[in-house]
């Protein structure tokens, strides 16, 4: 089982813990490699994981994003880093044909193999659906169909290169001058429309989603194309876990209130990190504004609020 995270220095505590949340509930996995797709990672750092990895006897390669992004030419990432295209170059990287991408916000707590498992033959990637996106228009897709977050994904890497993934996915980038619409998971989204298998939520249950579910589970699996059956099992039984910053702050700040915050703890305590002290921070503002919205008018009339402001 082939596992790919990507980060700089400033997310290896995140990365480290969740590759312990991994070794910890995949056990019965014969062989996990944990590909680090790396850029501006001290040696410090490299050793710390690798330490990791030796201690579960698990394999651990390096992979610096410059040498398989090399030709990546982009103008604005936000918030967040390059290598949140690490992705799309997957098959640069020799020797696999398959690969679990995980962002590192997130830990695993239960197995991985039915994901590992699944058959993509004819698809880029498996993947699990998020909120509709205000993006459609702009990305050339159609309005309010099904569109899926990047922060997991089961790469069929045979196909992407079969397919050239990464030759569409430039041209998509340079189409939109080095910023695409919510940057690599729109560009994804885009080349790989009509060609990627939905998952169950249970391999990616976004913070977000976990929030909104919890409040109207049958309006949001109409919204998101799934039965409210899995979707009610996901968010009782996750697999995956995705701490983005939505409604809940992350469990590495004070005063978290995400329901699954002991999940994350729980490998905090037994890593490298145990003593590191949680950090300051609040929402934002228009995150907290929104919440506020849902609470008062409910999660279908708040979306149509939001789509008259802009927000989605």
């Amino acid at each position: 089982m082939n596992i790919a995270y990507s980060c700089n220095d400033n997310y290896i505590p995140q990365t480290g813990i969740s590759m312990i949340s991994l070794f910890e509930n995949n056990k019965d996995v014969d062989d996990i490699c944990v590909f680090l797709i790396s850029k501006d990672v001290s040696e410090s750092n490299i050793n710390i994981l690798r330490q990791i990895s030796d201690t579960y006897n698990r394999r651990f390669v390096v992979v610096k994003f410059e040498e398989i992004a090399y030709d990546l030419n982009i103008s604005y990432t936000g918030r967040h880093i390059a290598t949140i295209y690490s992705k799309i170059f997957f098959p640069r990287i020799v020797g696999i044909n398959k690969i679990i991408y995980l962002d590192s916000d997130t830990v695993v707590v239960g197995s991985l193999q039915s994901l590992w498992n699944e058959n993509l033959e004819g698809y880029y990637m498996g993947v699990v659906g998020t909120n509709p996106t205000k993006y459609y228009k702009e990305l050339g897709l159609p309005q309010n169909d099904r569109f899926f977050n990047d922060g997991m994904v089961i790469c069929n890497v045979d196909y992407c290169r079969e397919a050239d993934l990464i030759g569409k996915a430039l041209r998509v980038i340079e189409e939109f001058e080095g910023n695409p619409p919510t940057l690599s998971e729109g560009t994804l989204n885009k080349v790989c429309y009509g060609k990627v298998k939905y998952v169950s939520l249970r391999y990616n249950l976004l913070a977000g989603l976990l929030y909104l579910c919890n409040q109207d589970s049958a309006f949001m699996a109409k919204k998101l194309q799934y039965s409210e059956e899995d979707l009610i099992d996901s968010c009782a039984h996750p697999v995956v876990i995705h701490y983005l910053s939505a409604f809940y702050n992350r469990p590495w700040f004070k005063d978290c209130t995400h329901p699954y915050k002991n999940e994350f703890y729980k490998y905090k305590n037994i890593s490298p990190w145990i003593n590191e002290p949680l950090k300051v921070g609040k929402l934002p503002t228009k995150i907290r504004w929104i919440d506020f919205c849902y609470r008062i008018l409910g999660v279908k009339n708040s979306e149509r609020l939001r789509i008259l402001l802009g927000l989605v």
